[in-house]
């Protein structure tokens, strides 16, 4: 059964970006026009997230028929997803305030965090000192900077949507190494399912985009799964930083040279290093070919040492970036065009 809704869920994400991609061009809704910050050269339809996060939808109900799930953490999930979503698909209908985007994301980021670390039947030994409160603060500080940063990376034909297979696929097996008696592999597959359908159709030359509607969802969604994953004690935060570290590498780094250079944060850019890479060096193919060869030899192997070795969980996740920083910094990832 679970085999049957896995090929269910990928046929579905397929075409669902499909029909998607057909009905945007059709009443020209939520079209990406080229301009001189994009990487593509023809306007393609945006907001593909949407086939993502439906059809992931109802791979959780389909399995909620044929498995126990948590279903009160998994609505969870999906209430405070809406409101992200939503701004979103109006940011891909028409570019919205960051005021206003930041304000939704804070505010389902607060709740999320307020349910796995505050709710006492989460945490039911909860007491709020100065620790437990810089605690918080910094995992709602993660949760909002997950979704723009994963925004941000949606630059490269097939590069988030790899990415998110990979890191969906990856936690999957690690939980289930770890609690193969829990539910969390299979949630985490699901996803990996959604976007694998999507890719599809994402792929270089892509003929949809996922759009804010599906990256910034998708970084609320890892958010999400790291605090979930981490309250039922399944896989540690530095394991989940590991299997990230492309995207976070790459978009703090980048964030972090232009604050210093003091270049206008809010203006888009192409000084990512999968920008730089793209542009100077391989086609867009090519550097997410890249990606998908570092995160299964050199990612996913220190994301198995960090969950065995869990004393060493620090060192591991340093080791771990090093080289991706040492590419930045050569690439010359933040610095002007």
């Amino acid at each position: 059964m679970i085999l049957t809704l896995a090929i269910i869920t990928i046929l579905l994400s397929y075409i669902l970006s499909i029909s998607f991609e057909l009905l945007f061009k059709k009443f020209q809704w939520f079209i990406d026009a080229p301009n001189s910050r994009s990487s593509h050269l023809l306007p393609t339809p945006s907001a593909g997230g949407l086939a993502i996060i439906f059809s992931y939808a109802i791979f959780i109900i389909g399995l909620s028929f044929i498995n126990t799930i948590d279903k009160t953490s998994l609505g969870i999930l999906f209430i405070l997803l809406l409101p992200v979503m939503l701004v979103g698909l109006l940011d891909d209908h028409k570019e919205t305030k960051i005021s206003l985007r930041l304000i939704i994301q804070f505010i389902s980021a607060s709740f999320l965090i307020y349910y796995f670390q505050i709710n006492t039947n989460w945490a039911p030994d909860f007491t709020f000192t100065q620790s437990s409160f810089l605690i918080i603060f910094l995992s709602v500080v993660l949760s909002v900077w997950l979704m723009n940063l994963y925004n941000f990376m949606d630059g490269v034909d097939g590069y988030a949507g790899s990415q998110a297979i990979f890191v969906f696929s990856a936690s999957a097996l690690l939980a289930y190494l770890n609690k193969p008696e829990e539910n969390m592999h299979l949630y985490l597959i699901g996803f990996s399912l959604a976007s694998l359908g999507f890719l599809f159709r994402n792929w270089q030359p892509a003929k949809i985009f996922m759009g804010d509607t599906g990256s910034v969802s998708i970084g609320f969604i890892i958010a999400f799964f790291i605090f979930f994953s981490a309250s039922e004690s399944i896989i540690s935060i530095y394991t989940w930083l590991i299997l990230l570290s492309v995207f976070i590498s790459d978009a703090t780094y980048t964030l972090f040279v232009r604050a210093v250079t003091k270049k206008n944060l809010t203006k888009p850019h192409l000084t990512h290093g999968f920008h730089l890479l793209s542009k100077n060096k391989k086609p867009q193919v090519n550097v997410a070919k890249y990606m998908i060869f570092f995160n299964i030899f050199w990612v996913l192997p220190f994301a198995f040492i960090s969950n065995v070795f869990i004393d060493f969980h620090i060192l591991v996740t340093i080791v771990a970036y090093l080289p991706l920083l040492f590419l930045l910094l050569k690439l010359g990832a933040g610095l002007e065009d």
